[in-house]
C-alpha cells in the first residue's frame, strides 16, 4: 500500500475526515499516479521514434536552411 492511502485510512480511522473527503483523496492520488505513468509510457515511446525523427530531420533539413537563405537574402516576398 501507497504512504499517502495509509495516510488517508490512518485520518479516517481515527475519525479526522469523512468517508467521502477519504474517498475524494484517495480518487485524487490515483489521478496523479495515472497521470505520472501516462507521461512516463509517452515518452518511452517518443525515445523509441528518436532515430526516424533524426533520419526526417536531416532529410528536410537543407531544403529548410535553404529557404531561410532566400527569406533571409528577400529572395521570397
Amino acid at each position: 500500500m501507497h504512504s499517502d492511502h495509509r495516510a488517508v485510512y490512518q485520518l479516517l480511522a481515527t475519525g479526522r475526515i469523512s468517508p467521502a473527503q477519504a474517498e475524494r483523496l484517495l480518487t485524487i492520488s490515483n489521478q496523479g499516479r495515472e497521470t505520472a505513468w501516462t507521461l512516463a509510457a509517452g515518452a518511452a515511446a517518443a525515445l523509441t521514434q528518436l532515430p526516424s525523427l533524426a533520419h526526417l530531420f536531416n532529410a528536410l533539413a537543407p531544403a529548410g536552411l535553404n529557404l531561410i537563405h532566400h527569406i533571409v537574402q528577400g529572395g521570397i516576398q
